[in-house]
């Protein structure tokens, strides 16, 4: 790849809207972003840094080295107005969620959500303040999309070498390594417009628009695996928003063009392939028919490279005049606007028109499409999604109080009280609904303000940025920004430190680099007033701002170490006693209470632990204290109702605790059975 495509160009700032940085410092400033793209590749193969075990060992790292690099920054402009205040409203929200602790139904939830928000609030205001130029843009841009395409090609090794990798083998969808297929797509949406700028730029070479073009291909067949609705929802409004902002767009959809057609090709070639778009227990044709895509798959890789090098030379061949690229430009959007508009409006119509949009918007909120909701391709056409009841549930929640909300984290026990299925569900699989169950209103109203404000900033100046060489890559992580905020809506994306960390990646890089691009030129600073030489500044200046936040930067890695040493000791303590060693399980559980006190999983553990060693009386004492710590945790009355009727022989006692289980947890088939047995007399 040659330094052409991707090295700033260090033109002369009259010519430019890009202000150029100084050597030094274009590498100490590409840092932050160096780190940020590692620990978004780290959460990616370690389930999407969803499992706090596995996430916090890559957040502590990151937060101790931001600490340091603290001490090297030059803050030459200070963020936006705008950016500073989607920070702010998102430190009120952070705060928020850390206060709910003191009336959580799950304190030791609400200290680990209270964790993610930190970190991701460290995330934006260490890279909002980083000088960002030309190179920290397109490391940021095609940083991300270098990283995404290492998760596409190991997820997509799972349909086409099942015999090697064999992730995909219990579902069709592909979810791995992030361990959530919606997830997934989305960063695949979130990949395809900087892939798509790249393969259009008209000062790139030869060879790296053609790599740009390559790389694009696995997300593709990665998205389209992944069967995502709310994916499909994503990538609409991603390509939407970047066909609207960039200046090349007559190039991009040639680019567009020159990966999706092989693309299709390659999927209507294996249409027939079974395995591939559905569950099955035989691993010799799920490894036959995985090579056959894997044909068809490289057919689509070098047919796309070769489209994209065949327009990449015509472009160069024929000098087109400004105005007709942008009249031509202009008349993609347009085109595109009204071809997918038409089309829409004339499928509508031949379905029934407005009493058909009527009929699916009832079965969507019913839940109550016939059509196939199973992890296949067929999922892509049913409206059952499971998502309007939980909505529901969330609002439910905020209705019957409290108002200041269960807890940051804590909608499980929301979804366990009110729901009318089985199941586990953690989440409302909508952000803004999830904040106001957790968080109430304040917890709500600063969340959206905080995604408001951030995506204002990285949106803003599009007007003075016109004739920006990098207008195309920006505008791709625009795009990038407002599928992330859109699908939001959709799933739990918050709580999945991956996606959540592309945003702020992205929507850093973006505010900042609009903010170093639209300011004048900085001065020379003060001269000697003996020798006119300019007055060297000090390399560190020790100054309270810098003390503080790395004071805080420490303390956040700090506050990530006490659940995750503790919920450590208690899978181990779950392991020991697997292995018979009752004794040792008893002091990890014990070792899993210190270090995390506000934890009732633990608690449990160990009173369980306690009553196989029989120690019956040390049980009910942990129970009843972890019955203090969470009375709304179905769990610990359940076991509690258990000890209390099987070795205390206090039936009405254990009657009152079963109840209350209940109470918690309506549809908990064990307590229920409990307490009819003990009605029974049995």
């Amino acid at each position: 790849m040659t330094t052409a495509g991707i090295l700033p160009h260090m033109r002369d700032p009259a010519q430019s809207d890009v202000v150029p940085l100084s050597p030094p410092s274009v590498w100490r400033d590409s840092l932050p972003y160096l780190a940020t793209l590692a620990a978004f590749t780290g959460f990616s193969f370690l389930s999407g840094g969803y499992v706090m075990t596995r996430a916090a060992p890559i957040a502590i790292a990151w937060l101790i080295a931001a600490a340091v690099w603290v001490w090297l920054v030059r803050v030459r402009r200070r963020p936006s107005r705008l950016y500073v205040g989607g920070l702010a409203a998102l430190g009120v929200y952070t705060l928020w969620a850390g206060a709910s602790v003191l009336w959580s139904f799950g304190p030791d939830l609400s200290w680990v959500a209270f964790d993610y928000a930190a970190l991701y609030l460290a995330m934006g205001a260490v890279l909002g303040v980083t000088p960002t130029g030309v190179l920290q843009l397109r490391l940021a841009g095609f940083g991300f999309l270098a990283a995404t395409v290492l998760v596409s090609l190991y997820a997509f090794a799972g349909k086409v070498l099942p015999d090697m990798v064999t992730h995909a083998h219990t579902y069709a969808r592909l979810d791995s390594p992030i361990g959530y297929w919606n997830v997934l797509a989305l960063l695949m949406v979130m990949a395809l417009p900087p892939a798509l700028s790249l393969a259009s730029r008209r000062d790139a070479s030869l060879l790296v628009r053609g790599l740009a073009a390559a790389a694009a291909v696995p997300l593709a067949f990665t998205f389209v695996f992944a069967f995502s609705r709310g994916g499909v929802i994503a990538l609409a409004v991603a390509l939407a928003c970047y066909f609207a902002l960039t200046d090349r767009r007559l190039a991009s959809l040639v680019s567009l063009s020159a990966v999706a057609a092989p693309v299709a090709v390659a999927f209507w070639q294996v249409r027939s392939r079974e395995t591939l778009f559905t569950a099955t227990a035989d691993d010799a044709l799920r490894t036959l028919e995985g090579h056959v895509l894997l044909r068809w798959a490289l057919f689509a890789l070098a047919a796309a490279v070769l489209l994209q090098l065949a327009a990449t030379a015509v472009e160069r061949a024929v000098r087109w005049p400004r105005g007709v690229r942008v009249a031509a430009g202009t008349a993609v959007l347009i085109g595109l606007v009204l071809g997918l508009g038409g089309a829409g409006v004339s499928y509508v119509d031949r379905q029934g028109g407005t009493q058909w949009l009527r009929d699916r918007y009832e079965a969507f909120v019913g839940d109550e499409d016939t059509r196939s909701t199973g992890d296949t391709a067929g999922r892509l056409l049913s409206l059952n999604t499971g998502r309007p009841p939980l909505w529901r549930y969330a609002l439910e929640q905020h209705d019957a109080g409290p108002r200041l909300g269960t807890g940051a984290g804590t909608y499980r026990f929301t979804f366990y009280r009110f729901r009318d299925t089985g199941g586990v569900t953690k989440h409302a699989h909508n952000q803004w609904l999830n904040a106001l169950s957790e968080l109430g209103v304040p917890g709500l109203a600063s969340f959206a303000a905080a995604m408001a404000l951030l995506l204002a900033a990285a949106l803003r100046g599009l007007r003075r940025g016109r004739r920006d060489p990098e207008r195309a890559l920006l505008s791709a992580l625009q795009a990038g920004l407002v599928a992330f905020v859109v699908h939001l809506t959709w799933d739990w994306d918050w709580d999945m430190a991956a996606a959540t960390t592309a945003f702020f990646l992205l929507a850093a890089a973006a505010s900042s680099y609009i903010t170093h691009r639209d300011a004048p030129a900085p001065s020379a600073g003060p001269a000697d007033p003996a020798t006119g030489a300019p007055v060297r500044r000090p390399r560190v200046a020790v100054t309270p701002a810098r003390v503080l936040a790395s004071g805080l930067l420490l303390l956040t890695a700090a506050s990530w170490v006490p659940p995750y040493v503790g919920d450590r000791a208690q899978n181990r303590a779950v392991e020991q006693a697997a292995r018979g060693d009752l004794a040792a399980a008893v002091a990890s559980a014990r070792s899993a209470t210190r270090w995390d006190p506000l934890a009732a999983d633990a608690l449990v553990t160990r009173a369980l632990l306690e009553q196989q060693l029989g120690e019956n009386r040390d049980a009910l004492r942990t129970l009843r204290a972890a019955a203090d710590l969470q009375p709304q945790n179905y769990v610990v009355q359940y076991q509690l109702g258990l000890l209390l009727e099987r070795a205390y022989g206090r039936p009405e006692e254990a009657a009152a605790a079963f109840r209350r289980a209940l109470e918690l947890n309506p549809l908990h088939e064990s307590s229920a059975y409990e307490l009819e047995r003990l009605a029974g007399g049995g």
